[in-house]
C-alpha cells in the first residue's frame, strides 16, 4: 500500500462530523475487497473489524475516528514535495491508513487485531460513535488510539467539562441604563478570575498535565438597544487523570460564588496513564519512543474506563489538527508504519507462547 496515496483517497472523501456515511461506505467496501472473509459489523457509520482470533496471542485494538472538523475554505487538497495537504490528513486519516495497512497483514502478525473505525468523535460526547460500540468490544490486552502524536506516545488524556454559566441582571432601555442591572457587568469579576487563573500542574507517573478553566463562548439574548438581563458564558474545564468532573465543578462553583448559576452540559472523563503496561514499556524501550502527556481528550478515556489499557500514537502532527491548512508528511507516515509494525510484529511476538 502506498501510504500517502491511501491517505489521499481518504482525505478526498469529505467526512465532517455527522456526515460520515460516504467514508464509512468506502471502508466497508475496502473490508469486502481487501479483507475477504474477515467479519465486520457496521453500526450507524462506524465499523468494527474482527479478524480470526488465535488463543494465547495478545489482542490489540487499533482505534480511529473517521470524522473531521469542518474544512476551512483556505484548505488545499494536493500532494506537494512529499506532503499531503487536506482536511483530516493529520487528524486522523493518516492514522486510519496505518490501521488499514495493519489489518491487511493480520494473518502475518503474532497477535490478534480488532479494528475500530468510528464516527462523530469531533462533536458532542453524547453523539460519539464509540459510546455505542464500547460495550460490544471483545476483551483486549492493549489498544492504540491513532490520534496525531508526531509518532510519539501520548499517555492518558485530560477530562473535560462544558458548563453554561448564566449571569442574571435587570432589563432596561439602553438610553436609561441606570434603571436596570447589566448582566454583562455582573460577569466581570468572574471573567477576571478566569483570565488571571494560572494553569494548575498535576504530575501523574512522571508526566505533567495542566488543568485549566477557560471561557470559550459568550452571548446575550436581547436587542442591541436593551440592557441585557442575562449573560451566558460557556466555560470549558480540563482536568487531569486521577481527577473527576466533581473536582472541576467544585472549583468552578467556588470561583463563581453567588454571581451566576451553573449548568453542566457535557462531561468526558480523564483517561488513565498506562505506560506501566509491559507491552507498551517494551515498545518504548525498544524504539526509544518519546512519552508525552495528552493535554487534550481522546477516546482513550473511554477505553481505559472499560479496563482496556491504551495509549495515543499516530503519524499526524497535533499542531496541524483543526488548523485552516492541515497536512501530513509522507516521512511521518512511513515512520509511523515502521514503529507500529515493530510493536505488532516484534513486541507482540515476545508475548505469543506459540511463536
Amino acid at each position: 500500500m502506498n501510504l500517502l496515496q491511501q491517505t489521499l483517497e481518504l482525505v478526498q472523501i469529505p467526512s465532517q462530523t455527522g456526515y460520515e456515511e460516504a467514508i464509512c461506505n468506502y471502508l466497508e467496501q475496502w473490508c469486502k475487497n481487501s479483507l475477504a472473509g474477515v467479519p465486520f459489523v457496521r453500526q450507524r457509520h462506524s465499523l468494527v473489524v474482527y479478524p480470526p482470533q488465535i488463543d494465547g496471542r495478545p489482542t490489540i485494538g487499533l482505534v480511529g475516528h473517521i470524522d473531521t472538523v469542518p474544512c476551512s475554505p483556505s484548505q488545499p487538497l494536493e500532494i506537494q514535495k512529499g506532503r499531503l495537504y487536506g482536511c483530516g490528513a493529520s487528524d486522523m486519516k493518516g492514522g486510519i491508513t496505518l490501521m488499514m495497512e495493519a489489518l491487511q497483514e493480520w494473518e502475518n502478525l503474532p497477535c490478534n487485531l480488532v479494528g475500530i473505525f468510528y464516527d462523530r468523535e469531533e462533536g458532542p460526547d453524547k453523539d460519539n460513535g464509540m459510546r455505542t460500540l464500547i460495550d460490544e468490544l471483545p476483551p483486549m490486552d492493549f489498544a492504540i488510539v491513532l490520534e496525531p502524536t508526531n509518532n510519539c506516545i501520548e499517555a492518558g488524556c485530560m477530562g473535560g467539562v462544558h458548563a453554561t454559566v448564566t449571569f442574571e441582571g435587570k432589563r432596561a432601555h439602553s438610553a436609561h441604563p441606570w434603571q436596570g442591572q447589566n448582566a454583562i457587568y455582573r460577569a466581570l469579576p468572574v471573567l477576571a478570575k478566569l483570565r488571571d487563573r494560572p494553569r494548575q500542574e498535576v504530575i501523574v507517573d512522571g508526566l505533567t498535565f495542566y488543568e485549566v478553566i477557560t471561557a470559550t463562548m459568550a452571548r446575550t439574548e436581547n436587542a442591541a438597544n436593551i440592557v441585557p438581563d442575562k449573560f451566558i458564558v460557556n466555560v470549558n474545564m480540563r482536568f487531569a487523570p486521577g481527577h473527576t468532573e466533581v473536582n472541576a465543578i467544585h472549583e468552578l462553583t467556588n470561583l463563581v460564588g453567588d454571581l451566576a448559576t451553573i449548568e453542566v452540559r457535557d462531561v468526558c472523563n480523564a483517561g488513565k496513564v498506562c505506560i506501566g503496561n509491559p507491552l507498551i514499556q517494551k515498545w518504548i524501550d525498544k524504539c526509544g519512543l518519546i512519552v508525552n502527556p495528552k493535554q487534550a481528550w481522546t477516546d482513550l478515556a473511554r477505553l481505559t474506563a472499560h479496563g482496556i489499557d491504551a495509549v495515543n500514537f499516530g503519524p499526524g502532527d497535533p499542531s496541524r489538527a483543526h488548523q485552516a491548512v492541515e497536512w501530513i508528511d509522507e516521512a511521518a507516515l512511513i515512520k509511523g508504519h515502521e514503529l507500529l509494525f515493530t510493536f505488532l510484529r516484534d513486541i507482540c511476538k515476545s508475548e505469543d507462547p506459540q511463536v
